[in-house]
């Protein structure tokens, strides 16, 4: 309960400012090693105070001093500190790294920085700017909030610990993992598209030993070599008016029909063929570029069946 409370305050003071470290979100405190040498700097001035000992006395002043140092120290190394996320859009699924980008604003170097999330720790020493990756998974789709990243400094002589609570005030878009259809669903899209002026045909065909979808073998050259062959499928397009519909499409599983839907547009996006999305009321507009991308999987994310 304890850790739970101090967990609200400290996310709490961390929220008034986001994106980065300043004094409104640095906390001080001393750690086990820091609290022995604040007692030994307790006994020793007492033992000046009563004892009249000018070494215990010379000793206090010489601890104190370090101590104060090391908050100064401590404190200067973990100020102004930017937080910046490289990639926002995400499979679901599938581990990944997510990246950041932090920048020091200050002159000096920054040294022994430690940057966590969820009990994964990078340590740091940087002058400029240097990016940070931490695995990550979700295995649900939708839209989620950025991780908060844990900053924690023992520098420099490890007896006081500067943290701070970083929250980003960016969110992740967490989309359908692309999984390649089966063919029935490329037939589908072909049918559907067919009298735009979209065309499908046969990219490759590969040898196989064992076929694990029949639907898939070109029967005419297993006719005439007696071996199984593997069709392999390509888009092509002319008038650039794909449209993807996913209502068409929907299969048993709707999750399933939006993992299928996900390969579709990733696959068109790294073709540059332009398309269009479709799904009861909502329709895109006809393009390839990633801003149109990153709309359709945003879509994807959130889209309720």
């Amino acid at each position: 309960m304890k850790f739970k409370f101090w967990d609200k305050i400290l996310e709490k003071n961390s929220k008034k400012i986001f994106n980065k470290t300043s004094r409104k979100n640095l906390f001080i405190f001393p750690n086990y090693k820091g609290f022995q040498v604040g007692a030994l700097v307790f006994f020793c001035f007492a033992v000046a105070i009563f004892y009249q000992n000018n070494f215990a006395l010379l000793l206090s002043i010489i601890i104190f001093f370090i101590f104060f140092i090391s908050i100064i120290f401590s404190y200067q190394n973990l100020l102004n500190l930017n937080f910046k996320l490289l990639e926002k859009f995400y499979p679901s699924g599938k581990i990944f790294k997510l990246k950041f980008l932090v920048e020091n604003n200050d002159v000096r170097e920054k040294l022994n920085i430690n940057f966590e999330i969820e009990n994964e720790i990078i340590k740091k020493d940087f002058n400029n700017s240097n990016i940070l990756s931490f695995s990550k998974k979700f295995n649900k789709r939708g839209t989620y909030d950025v991780p908060f990243i844990n900053v924690f400094s023992f520098f420099p002589f490890g007896i006081i610990k500067t943290f701070s609570r970083i929250f980003l005030d960016e969110k992740l878009i967490i989309y359908p993992q692309p999984i390649k259809p089966p063919t029935d669903l490329f037939t589908k899209l072909y049918e559907m598209n067919n009298k735009e002026g979209f065309d499908f045909e046969f990219d490759q065909i590969e040898e196989i030993r064992f076929p694990t979808n029949y639907s898939k073998i070109s029967w005419k050259h297993y006719t005439l070599k007696n071996k199984f062959y593997e069709k392999k499928f390509k888009f092509l397009t002319n008038n650039q008016n794909i449209v993807i519909d996913i209502e068409k499409l929907l299969q048993n599983n709707f999750e399933k029909t939006l993992n299928y839907v996900s390969f579709f547009i990733n696959d068109f996006y790294k073709q540059k063929i332009p398309f269009s999305l479709k799904y009861k009321n909502y329709s895109s507009q006809i393009s390839c570029s990633l801003e149109h991308l990153n709309k359709q999987l945003y879509f994807l994310a959130n889209v309720k069946n």
